[in-house]
């Protein structure tokens, strides 16, 4: 191991008498220890393999990446090709695959975040309305990148054409999504009230449901059971907008199919809704625009001019969504409850919507009371004997 004058250090070892570099340098000598123990570890069993030198550029094999990609749905693959030609490309595409370090993925991952916050920042001093609460800072957006980056290395680790993964930021595939604002229960019969008859049932079904737009604008009259007591959607498929056209798939993951309880108050506006605006065939679109088109186009600006009509320019639709979650937690839903409704996997994300709110807290308290005042409600627990 010897230090470099740019301060790295580079870690060397021995191959049939020759000496070989290792394919990166490293922060620490510590770092370039521990690879050079994985390397004589893998020696002495002799599963060490000698990097294979590629020819490929960053762009020439993640392109290739995407595109042979088996099983992804078609959004995500646009997602993946958009990511790519924006924000990586541009900056790592001309390096060739074995000579990416951890130094230029940090230094990329830095100056794309700077890049983003720039551009959005400029984007907003030219919006017409400056009023929303959360201004985009892009970092969902680096988030992203950098976990389709790390995933491109991960193959060419195991197609053994680098030794090591250069993308080992900690956290930096972790997106941290800022507190998005909600609507009160007497501002949702206001939002649905400024709402046109058309879309005053989907307002409700994107609220109180919790769906996203994509699978309401996908669900179709046989989706849903108004039976008596037990109104239920069964969510089997979404709608996706990929290169401009509507495509209908399965949700993105396997919890997102899914069968979902009505809270009962909904279901006379869902009938009329029915009744008035959705064709008779069991596959007829619940929820269509006036010429009888999906809603998932041009939505956004219904919605946002009756939240503009109601004093809350500041929330986004799928803030509708947040709002409705946030009020089955306070109902009472447990996190798995949570991850059904939302058609999430991920515990991470049904616990976002696990508020403590000073209300909530005094109302489990007043519970708690009414329970310490009857005494058959307390059930001492104890082990029971046995002969």
């Amino acid at each position: 191991m010897d230090q470099l004058p740019s301060g790295k250090w580079r870690a060397r070892y021995r191959v049939d008498g020759l000496l070989k570099s290792a394919p990166m340098t490293f922060d620490s000598k510590t770092d370039a220890k521990l690879f050079l123990d994985s390397v004589r570890t893998d020696m002495t069993r002799e599963v060490w393999k000698a990097p294979r030198k590629s020819s490929y550029t960053i762009e020439e094999y993640g392109t290739r990446w995407i595109s042979q990609r088996p099983n992804l749905k078609n959004s995500t693959r646009e997602q993946y090709e958009t990511d790519w030609r924006l924000h990586i490309r541009p900056y790592l595409g001309k390096v060739r695959l074995d000579k990416l370090t951890p130094d230029q993925v940090r230094a990329w991952n830095a100056e794309l975040a700077n890049d983003l916050k720039e551009q959005f920042a400029e984007e907003e001093l030219h919006r017409k309305k400056k009023s929303q609460a959360v201004v985009r800072d892009g970092s969902s957006t680096v988030s992203r990148s950098y976990r389709l980056l790390r995933a491109v290395m991960g193959t060419a680790t195991d197609d053994e054409l680098i030794t090591a993964n250069p993308c080992r930021i900690k956290g930096a595939g972790v997106t941290r999504s800022a507190e998005r604002p909600t609507l009160s229960v007497s501002e949702v019969s206001n939002l649905v009230e400024a709402l046109p008859d058309r879309y005053k049932a989907l307002g409700l079904v994107l609220t109180w449901v919790g769906l996203r737009i994509g699978e309401a604008a996908a669900l179709q009259r046989g989706d849903i059971d108004l039976t008596t007591g037990y109104a239920t959607v069964t969510v089997n498929k979404r709608m996706y907008i990929v290169n401009n056209q509507v495509d209908i798939d399965t949700p993105k993951s396997k919890a997102g199919t899914r069968t979902v309880s009505i809270p009962p108050h909904l279901v006379p506006a869902l009938q009329t809704h029915l009744d008035t605006f959705t064709g008779r065939a069991p596959s007829a679109l619940v929820f269509t625009t006036s010429t009888g088109n999906h809603v998932r186009r041009g939505y956004s600006e219904v919605f946002n001019r009756a939240l503009a009509r109601i004093g809350r320019p500041d929330v986004r639709v799928h803030d509708s969504r947040h709002t409705g979650m946030t009020l089955a937690s306070q109902a009472g839903a447990s996190v798995a409850d949570l991850k059904q409704r939302l058609g999430q996997s991920s515990t991470a994300a049904a616990e976002i919507y696990m508020h403590a709110t000073k209300d909530h807290g005094r109302e489990v308290a007043n519970r708690m009371s009414e329970l310490a005042e009857v005494p058959d409600n307390v059930v001492a627990i104890c082990k029971l004997e046995t002969k």
